[in-house]
């Protein structure tokens, strides 16, 4: 995956937002990472029936190559109208006909496209490399153990001590302390709830769920227990020669899971754990993902870890 470098001079990182920089004496260099929002709105309005194979092409084509998925890349306006084509039949395959779609772009519903007939949720997979969700603190907190709800506190102390530090001008030093304090104490509350070795129910059903495209936190605690027969969206991933076809990178619905290792790292604390039966591997790690504004107007980057506090959980 390519990023692209830019290199500015006399600019200080704390007015780069939501981009990763590297000082270099006095110039700061920050590599602006893939976006592949357009691509996926873009591919789910078309197989979604809301715009048409040709503008989904023209608009997917006019992306700069960083921006685009690996189907796609290299790829004429044509190819990809082909592959659109492809892609908005092979949807309508699995469905009866006259299949009808509606879509929303609210991500806490955790879905692509909800196909009315049939009451089917489908999320779609630009590709088959992992599977990722953000979840919010509670859910996290459920899936480990955590029954004092320590997490959700040590997240937002910290979120809002470094909100206070940055309005008042402390330095980059001063903050980037305080987001090491939070993962000192969110590694060691980790350990302290969740043993290495086999997981506990409720962590096993969490990432078995995420993993089978339920990231919704009433979806996962309700069918906790139950073999969530009719809840488990259809999960379909592209695929430049048949379109779309069945998503393949969930656990195996009997294996065991077992948690590797709690680390941690440089810059983060995360869990780490592991299907037994199909190795794949599940990484829990705290985010912070937007900027946040004061009362008074003022804009706190995001780098800053100040606001939206979360988990993102990558299975792969």
């Amino acid at each position: 995956m390519k990023a692209k470098l830019y290199i500015l001079p006399n600019i200080g990182p704390r007015s780069v937002s939501r981009l990763r920089f590297i000082p270099w004496g006095n110039i700061y260099a920050w590599l602006t990472m893939p976006d592949f929002d357009s691509f996926e709105r873009t591919f789910k309005s078309v197989v979604g029936g809301e715009m048409s194979e040709a503008t989904g092409a023209g608009k997917i084509f006019a992306l700069e190559e960083a921006n685009k998925v690996l189907v796609v890349k290299g790829r004429t306006k044509s190819e990809i109208e082909d592959f659109l084509l492809r892609a908005s039949s092979s949807l309508r395959s699995f469905f009866p006909s006259g299949a009808k779609f509606t879509s929303s772009d609210d991500n806490r519903s955790g879905k692509d496209l909800f196909e009315v007939s049939t009451n089917t949720q489908v999320e779609l997979k630009s590709g088959a490399s992992m599977t990722e969700a953000n979840s919010g603190l509670g859910i996290i907190s459920w899936a480990t153990g955590d029954v004092d709800n320590k997490i959700p506190e040590i997240m937002n102390q910290g979120m809002i001590e470094r909100r206070r530090l940055a309005l008042a001008g402390k330095s980059d030093k001063v903050i980037e302390a305080s987001k090491s304090e939070s993962m000192d104490k969110l590694a060691d509350h980790l350990r302290s709830i969740v043993e290495i070795g086999p997981a506990s129910a409720q962590l096993t059903h969490f990432l078995k769920s995420v993993a089978a495209g339920i990231t919704n936190q009433p979806a996962i605690i309700n069918s906790f227990g139950s073999k969530m027969k009719g809840t488990s969206p259809l999960l379909l991933e592209a695929s430049w020669d048949l379109g779309l076809k069945l998503y393949s990178k969930a656990f195996l619905p009997s294996e065991e899971i077992v948690v590797k290792l709690i680390e941690r790292t440089k810059d983060r604390a995360q869990l780490i754990a592991e299907g037994v039966d199909s190795n794949r591997r599940a990484k829990i790690y705290p985010n912070f993902k937007n900027s946040w504004k004061s009362q008074d107007g003022r804009k706190v980057p995001a780098s800053n870890w100040v606001s939206n506090a979360c988990f993102h959980v990558w299975i792969k």
